[in-house]
């Protein structure tokens, strides 16, 4: 992998602070259970109450491995809030086997309509789209790929592995 090219703005999902000290831009896959896994090391890292770490998600749906990827990043692309984004974020990573069914039946257990995201599926699809190929600019080729202040990962992501490049992760 390469630096990041294009760094985060606001059009990102967003977990923190963008002008955070560290910001992680993680390329992922809903239907990938590594990126599942290692969504419970990120929140460790991002536990700090100093607020210093912010989290991007950028979709890198893995369609030749998961068959439910682009329709479970177009689902989630299509929520509008960030305090959905995340909420539903959370609970399909917290999912041990995925599908679009478990998936819709979360967003529904958090009220919101999938028909209404359906409906901008078009939409959605779209920025699914421009993040993927973002991060085929990048040098993505799995997921998780994790980039820290711009600087690539591609490798564990163990919460000792990911403390170190935390700890060594260029100035923003």
């Amino acid at each position: 992998m390469q630096p990041l090219s294009v760094p985060p703005t606001d059009s990102d999902h967003v977990l923190g602070r963008l002008d955070a000290p560290v910001v992680i831009v993680e390329y992922g896959d809903y239907d990938c259970p590594h990126t599942r896994r290692a969504h419970e090391t990120l929140k460790q890292l991002l536990s700090d109450p100093a607020g210093g770490v912010a989290l991007i998600f950028r979709h890198f749906p893995l369609r030749h491995l998961h068959q439910n990827a682009q329709k479970l990043s177009e689902l989630m692309q299509a929520i509008r809030t960030p305090a959905e984004y995340w909420a539903a974020h959370e609970r399909l990573m917290a999912q041990r086997r995925m599908s679009v069914e478990v998936a819709q039946q979360e967003l529904l257990a958090l009220g919101l309509s999938v028909e209404e995201l359906a409906s901008r599926s078009s939409e959605a699809a779209l920025a699914v789209q421009a993040d993927v190929e973002r991060g085929l600019a990048d040098g993505v080729h799995s997921t998780p790929s994790f980039f820290f202040n711009g600087a690539p990962h591609d490798g564990k992501y163990d919460l000792d592995t990911l403390r170190q490049q935390l700890a060594a992760a260029p100035p923003r």
